[in-house]
């Protein structure tokens, strides 16, 4: 099953708020003097995620969709 992704919706830019939302709240967290290397390292991988979702739409084509094929997970 293949689905097209709409960035323009309504939905994903819900979504993309969303997102900001948790890479703020993320980053704050991150800049806390009081974490270990292991939290650290784990709010790192958090943004990352975040930060590669948001950046969807750069990677598409000038239709401004996406194909998105099932990994069978």
């Amino acid at each position: 099953m293949t689905q097209q992704l709409d960035f323009t919706s309504p939905t994903w830019r819900a979504l993309a708020e969303q997102a900001e939302a948790a890479l703020k709240t993320l980053r704050e967290k991150n800049d806390s003097a009081s974490l270990d290397a292991i939290r650290t390292a784990e709010l790192r991988g958090r943004i990352a995620v975040w930060k590669e979702l948001l950046a969807l739409p750069e990677k598409s084509n000038p239709a401004n969709s996406v194909t998105v094929e099932p990994r069978g997970y």
